[in-house]
């Protein structure tokens, strides 16, 4: 693995996030999110074709679930929660990870408070390999939110912002932070010289393993 990690626990890739692992498997969108129609040929409103695009996220149909929020934002761009939605469910289709990115950048310009929406965006640029960008938005989010969960997949949360952060800290070289984290956070019984590579390679299994404890 090139003493590098790459996945991430619940998120995994995204599941986001990935974002806890096995995330972002589904591609193409359902036929019927994009219309917006409801059973009988019943038009939703945009509020409810949000509501429908969480139930199907929630089942993870993500791919009906993008098409949905897509819908949304298509009817009423002003709707912060059509875009944080679209943000999630791209981040689990193969391939989205850059117009994940998109969507919830513009969800956070429509409403800063969004803190779902955060969470994901940093899930999202870890799967990036963007290990800065991830670090800075887990913790603008977990010093607003110390104890954030997800609303959506409440088996996302905070401790997976903390364990993100101490392998993007890993990935960085930045051994001592990552310890840091993991010591404070996750293990305080937890123990290694990160000074040298045998510490190192504890650190690394000590994240593996507790990848597995959340996962």
């Amino acid at each position: 693995m090139n003493n590098r990690l790459s996945g991430f626990g619940r998120v995994g890739a995204l599941r986001l996030i990935p974002l806890c692992a096995g995330a972002f498997l589904l591609i193409g969108l359902a036929a019927c999110g994009k219309g917006g129609g409801g059973e009988e040929g019943v038009r939703l409103t945009p509020r409810e074709i949000i509501a429908r695009g969480w139930e199907r996220f929630e089942a993870m149909d993500y791919a009906a679930a993008l098409g949905d929020f897509e819908s949304a934002i298509g009817l009423n761009e002003t709707l912060s929660d059509a875009w944080n939605g679209a943000g999630w469910s791209a981040g689990r289709v193969t391939g989205r990870l850059g117009e994940a990115e998109g969507y919830f950048a513009g969800c956070l310009q429509r409403d800063t408070t969004r803190y779902d929406a955060l969470g994901g965006w940093a899930f999202v640029a870890y799967q990036l390999q963007n290990w800065t960008g991830a670090i800075s938005k887990a913790d603008s989010l977990l010093h607003r939110r110390p104890g954030w969960r997800f609303l959506h997949q409440p088996t996302v949360d905070f401790h997976d912002l903390r364990l993100m952060t101490a392998a993007a800290y890993y990935n960085l070289g930045d051994f001592e932070t990552a310890l840091d984290i993991i010591v404070t956070y996750l293990n305080p019984a937890f123990e290694a010289d990160v000074s040298t590579p045998a510490g190192r390679r504890e650190l690394l299994d000590e994240i593996e393993r507790l990848r597995q404890v959340y996962g």
